[in-house]
């Protein structure tokens, strides 16, 4: 009886002492399990903060890319701003010049509208100088003022001339930036006036031509009288009955008037 109770003790024991290994080792295991995922984690944080260094250092080389991009942007918009500045005030000047280059077109035309009408006053005191004996000196005297004042109107008219083709040429200087000035392409001549103050004479007598033009840079009478200013008058005395062709022209072309002569 002693010996089972002995034994059953002893047996009990050995149960008792294998739990406890048993339960230690697991224990062991899983103390391990726990300190490999602590260094896992270890080196994830270590990745993790290594991979944030490197945006930290992409997100400073982009802040530089901003800052720079930004004063280039302030550097443009700059010169943006004195190119506008600039702009506007060659377009104040363009209007300027074109205002007083329509002052001078005006001036011109003024006076190229009293030449003509003066050319055909000369014109018709010649005719009168021509046909009549009684009044002659003071029809020559007249003519000769008349005369005076084309040739003063003529110079004036050749200084106005010189002054919008000036400009003209400051105009297109001024016209920068792009923009076309708009300047007008160039018109055909434009004959004002082509007259005769006899468009029938006897043989051996003369008739005066009288003309006025604009626009043309040749001008030329045919048959037998030859080239000729823009304003002006020649005394003919054909021999026969003559078609004469007064042409003008220019870059553009030419224009063409006719005035007969009858010869008796």
């Amino acid at each position: 009886m002693e010996k089972t109770l002995i034994f059953t003790c002893v047996a009990a024991s050995g149960f008792g002492l294998g739990l406890t290994g048993c339960r230690n080792r697991a224990q062991q295991a899983e103390l391990e399990r726990l300190q490999a995922e602590v260094r896992s984690v270890r080196a994830t944080l270590q990745k993790a903060r290594g991979e944030q260094i490197n945006v930290e250092a992409e997100i400073e080389i982009v802040t530089q890319a901003r800052d720079r991009l930004q004063e280039q942007v302030n550097g443009l918009t700059t010169v943006r701003d004195q190119l506008q500045q600039g702009l506007a005030e060659v377009t104040d000047s363009r209007e300027q010049w074109q205002q007083k280059f329509g002052e001078m077109e005006f001036s011109r035309d003024t006076l190229r509208k009293q030449v003509g009408e003066l050319t055909v006053a000369h014109g018709m005191l010649r005719e009168e100088l021509d046909t009549s004996t009684e009044s002659r000196d003071e029809a020559v005297a007249e003519a000769q003022k008349s005369q005076e004042r084309i040739d003063e109107l003529r110079s004036q008219l050749q200084a106005r001339t010189k002054e919008v083709r000036e400009l003209q040429d400051q105009l297109s200087a001024a016209n920068v930036g792009g923009e076309a000035l708009g300047m007008k392409a160039i018109e055909s001549p434009t004959i004002h006036s082509f007259t005769t103050t006899r468009p029938r004479v006897q043989r051996g007598q003369g008739s005066m031509l009288s003309w006025w033009i604009s626009n043309a840079d040749r001008v030329r009478i045919e048959p037998d009288v030859g080239p000729v200013g823009a304003l002006g008058s020649r005394t003919v005395a054909p021999l026969k009955t003559t078609t004469y062709t007064l042409i003008a022209a220019n870059e553009a072309g030419e224009s063409r008037v006719t005035r007969r002569i009858e010869v008796l």
